[in-house]
């Protein structure tokens, strides 16, 4: 038998942006759906404070674990804020040890790639250029030089779309950057199956047919579009229940979710809008599978959670017609306009009216898919 390549991924759980903790987790769970002799050998790279228990219980047989800190000392890390501004670049940037190996994925910005052979630092998106009024300025200037550094260096990027690879040309012309493409997929098991329905409907005091909005309550997430789409449904069709699941704060805006309660009450909109919070995943799952359909109105997404949660739940979605999720989304959907929330009533209303056909999607395959092309990035 071949030698098993070895690969190091680098966790850390972060609560504030929950989609990436999901991702490398989703990464193992897919390359443990491998045969047996093509499984790579795991290092996971983790901090401290970043549990690994739930992945040890995904039960990959190949994997070891080694805690690190991601820190700088504090004096690297005031000069690097001035170097950034005056070369466009940090002066100090994070060592990996010695232990991670040639092939690491993803390293991040503050980490050097000196001592790998083969590691990749990953860009999600570039919100940043299309919707630079839900950051505050420091924080576009940030992610701007982070991006220029990384093409000035010929940095090797994986991208989570065709669409994000394509802005990367676009607004870094000439790169000379080894890029790649890596779609992930969602990995959802049975034990949401488990949880009786009735027992969240009554925990969450869910007594209608209802849409689920799983968005955190950043900003982009555009929840005020489905607000208004229901307000207006509500004289016409009051009988259903709109239930957001979701961290609610916004560090880039932290009172967007007061704006959220005083447009529901403003608008006596209570009776049918739930907020649950951040709730256990199975939980959030069984509510999705059972909803009159997901809602994902979003105005900006790299490789949306979301969606992919959909297809795997084979579910139905109304989704935004942003270009990104016309390229992840092929079936079981209806798109709309998220500037228009009169585009999204109509819409909604026809999920209420009419019996949906969901068409099976064979999601083990694109699993699969996601695994294999994940291997590839490390071949020689």
């Amino acid at each position: 038998m071949a030698e098993r390549k070895h690969i190091t991924l680098v966790y850390q759980y972060n609560d504030d942006w929950i989609g990436g903790t999901y991702y490398i987790q989703n990464i193992i769970r897919a390359l443990n759906l491998l045969a047996d002799d093509t499984k790579p050998v795991l290092l996971v790279l983790h901090d401290m404070n970043s549990s690994v228990d739930v992945i040890k219980d995904f039960g990959y047989p190949y994997i070891a674990f080694l805690p690190i800190s991601f820190k700088l000392e504090l004096h690297k890390k005031l000069l690097n804020k001035f170097s950034r501004f005056i070369i466009g670049k940090k002066m100090f940037k994070l060592k990996l040890p010695d232990a991670a190996g040639k092939n690491v994925y993803p390293l991040a910005s503050n980490m050097s790639n000196k001592n790998i052979t083969n590691g990749y630092y990953w860009i999600p998106d570039f919100q940043e250029y299309y919707l630079p009024h839900f950051f505050s300025k420091l924080e576009v200037y940030t992610r701007k030089a982070i991006n220029k550094e990384m093409a000035n260096a010929n940095y090797p990027i994986v991208f989570s779309s065709k669409t994000a690879a394509a802005d990367f040309d676009k607004f870094y012309p000439g790169n000379k950057n080894k890029k790649r493409i890596l779609s992930f997929t969602s990995f959802i098991d049975n034990r949401y199956k488990q949880i009786r329905l009735e027992t969240l409907q009554q925990k969450f005091n869910i007594t209608k047919p209802y849409f689920i909005v799983a968005n955190q309550f950043w900003k982009h997430k555009n929840h005020f579009v489905v607000l208004k789409a229901l307000l207006l449904l509500k004289e016409h069709f009051p009988k259903f229940q709109l239930v957001f699941t979701g961290k609610e704060s916004d560090y880039r805006n932290p009172g967007f979710f007061s704006s959220i309660k005083k447009y529901i009450q403003e608008n006596s909109l209570q009776d049918q809008v739930l907020s649950l919070g951040f709730i256990d995943r199975n939980e959030q799952l069984q509510l999705m599978a059972n909803a009159v359909a997901i809602i994902q109105p979003s105005l900006f997404e790299g490789w949306g959670t979301v969606a992919e949660d959909a297809k795997a739940l084979n579910q139905f979605i109304l989704i935004s017609n942003i270009p990104l999720h016309k390229e992840q989304v092929q079936e079981n959907c209806l798109f709309f306009n998220p500037e228009d929330e009169h585009d999204l009533a109509k819409k909604m209303l026809l999920m209420l009216q009419n019996e949906k056909t969901i068409t099976s999607i064979n999601y083990t395959a694109l699993q699969k898919q996601f695994a294999e092309q994940f291997i590839q990035l490390f071949d020689k």
